[in-house]
């Protein structure tokens, strides 16, 4: 093979990347939102203690992926529980 046809072979998958990522519509991540989702995502999911057996590491990714898809509106804690029935 050519030198000029590795390089080539070499170059197109980036190409080819550009073109896409370029031509997909995204919404504009600014800091001031990841620092808000953030902040949300900390309040809501704060750090497990060193030692703990269980994470929080998961619960916290997918609330920031959340608040930055939903533009940095997510419900307050108190509007997600379920209240009891009122009969009882």
């Amino acid at each position: 093979m050519s030198p000029a046809l590795q390089r080539f072979a070499a170059s197109f998958p980036l190409v080819l990347l550009t073109v896409l990522v370029a031509n997909c519509p995204a919404s504009a991540l600014t800091a001031e939102l990841a620092k808000k989702c953030q902040a949300l995502a900390s309040k809501a999911h704060p750090p497990a203690p060193i030692g703990a057996k269980t994470g929080t590491a998961q619960a916290h990714l997918e609330f920031y992926r959340t608040c930055i898809a939903n533009d940095g509106t997510m419900p307050e804690n108190g509007s997600q529980k379920t209240s009891a029935p009122a009969g009882k």
